[in-house]
């Protein structure tokens, strides 16, 4: 009883046309999809033969397949129009079996036009052909497909375009990929892409030299997917060969104009180098010979003023070798810079101390907060970012007295530094590009030389570091300083 119950719940959910004919072709039994697909309820079809419901041009191929299923196949797929109830034409794909034993034919018939599904797939496939070609032709590349089943390999229209070869003369075969491999690089190449079909890894990549048709050489980079059937095995590689040739010339070019900036640009940092320490002993004895000059009062009004004019002279020459010394050692990054533990305490601690007029005449006041606070680093380096950068505060203060905060967070692999005050700021809509350049003063109404900040990215980056900056004009200034911390 529960299989009958079960096979009628069936019949009534079904949305395809479940239906069982006799021996003498009528129907037994109909689902109730039957009045969905064609009008009928299914008490109306269960005793009628099927031939009342058929297309009249199909009646015959209907007829037709039934003697086929009866006498020699007792299971067949086929097409066949009925008529709707309200006269149109309903074409169905029955799926059909014949028991021999029931005398019955067991049929699910679903709606829809198998001619037309056909030629949707046909359609769709020769777009997707069509989108292929074109993809071979727009690209760069010289798209391939080798089938390890049947032993062809495909070049696509790029191969001809860029490589130079006819398709249509060659082989067809690996060899046509192999041949053209430069012989230093071919054993190599080759073995490199059978291993990959024969491991169980799909992606392969490889740079290597490729002779063109005309005899030339091209650089190439090739890379391929392999398709693999469901035991593992590879059966199918595709992939794509880019001619490389004018970038790695364009690479090299590059390298060696880097590589003749990078030595002018040495040679004159030791010019550079040179000059400052030599000028500076005798600009020094000169300033010492001036400064004995001044003292001497038996001189008239004329020549003292003259002697004034050359120690003041003397005095600003100085100060511009001292300047040049200092950016000369900020840009040379030792190769033998040793990183050392510094605790950030003592050395804000001891800029305190160095800066201790000027921070208690204006009232400053420094904190610093977070951790860790020991880090590895080098300590030079650090005294004279943080030096340069509380002078600035102090220096470009508001009327208000100098608030210095300065806050260290650890990431996984940086320490991260932010130190904000609440100075005058910098416009950085008009002086974002010249923030960190020498000799660049953001307020003509204080006294600077432009250097501070230049020299404080010259020594963070000497550290490895990178530094950001926040401003807006009287709202002061934020920094971000990210540095390294090596364990």
């Amino acid at each position: 009883m529960p299989d009958v119950m079960d096979l009628n719940k069936l019949l009534k959910l079904s949305v395809d046309l479940i239906c069982t004919v006799d021996n003498e072709d009528r129907f037994v039994e109909v689902s109730a999809a039957s009045y969905s697909i064609l009008g009928y309820l299914p008490s109306e079809m269960c005793g009628k033969r099927y031939h009342d419901f058929v297309y009249p041009e199909d009646l015959g191929v209907a007829e037709q397949a039934v003697t086929t299923l009866i006498t020699r196949r007792p299971e067949t797929q086929i097409q066949i129009r009925y008529l709707h109830k309200n006269g149109g034409v309903v074409p169905l794909l029955w799926c059909v079996q014949w028991d021999k034993d029931d005398q019955l034919m067991y049929c699910i018939a679903r709606s829809g036009n198998i001619t037309e599904q056909t030629e949707s797939m046909r359609s769709s496939l020769e777009e997707s052909n069509k989108r292929y070609q074109y993809v071979t032709k727009a690209t760069s590349d010289a798209i391939w497909d080798w089938n390890l089943n049947e032993g062809t390999f495909y070049w696509g229209e790029g191969f001809e375009t860029i490589f130079g070869y006819n398709r249509k003369e060659l082989s067809g075969k690996i060899s046509s990929w192999t041949d053209h491999i430069d012989p230093e690089d071919r054993e190599y190449i080759i073995s490199s892409k059978v291993d990959i079909c024969l491991g169980q890894q799909t992606n392969w990549k490889q740079e290597y030299r490729y002779r063109k048709a005309d005899g030339t050489i091209a650089d190439v980079v090739d890379r391929g997917f392999v398709i693999r059937d469901d035991s593992g095995r590879a059966i199918r590689m595709v992939g794509a060969m880019h001619d490389i040739t004018e970038r790695k010339k364009n690479l090299y070019e590059m390298q060696q104009v880097t590589s003749n900036l990078f030595a002018q640009n040495r040679e004159l940092h030791e010019f550079a180098y040179i000059v400052s320490h030599n000028l500076r002993a005798p600009v020094a004895n000169i300033k010492g010979i001036a400064g004995l000059m001044l003292m001497e009062t038996d001189v008239s009004e004329t020549m003292s003023s003259y002697t004034a004019n050359l120690f003041s002279s003397i005095t600003k020459l100085d100060e511009v070798i001292i300047d040049l010394s200092k950016i000369l050692n900020s840009k040379n990054r030792l190769v033998d810079l040793k990183h050392e533990t510094v605790d950030l305490r003592n050395i804000i601690h001891n800029i305190k101390i160095d800066l201790n007029d000027n921070i208690e005449q204006s009232n400053a006041q420094i904190n610093i907060t977070g951790a860790p606070f020991i880090i590895n680093s080098y300590k030079a380096y650090l005294n004279s970012i943080f030096f340069n950068l509380i002078s600035n505060s102090i220096r470009y203060k508001l009327e208000i007295p100098p608030l210095i905060e300065i806050v260290v967070d650890k990431t996984e692999h940086d320490v991260s530094i932010t130190y904000s005050d609440n100075s005058r700021g910098i416009d950085l809509t008009r002086y974002k590009d010249d923030i960190f350049k020498p000799y660049k003063a953001f307020h003509s109404t204080i006294k600077g030389k432009g250097l501070g900040l230049f020299l404080v990215k010259s020594y963070v980056e000497a550290l490895g570091g990178s530094i950001d900056v926040v401003s807006e004009p009287d709202r002061g200034i934020v920094y971000t300083i990210y540095l390294p911390n090596p364990e």
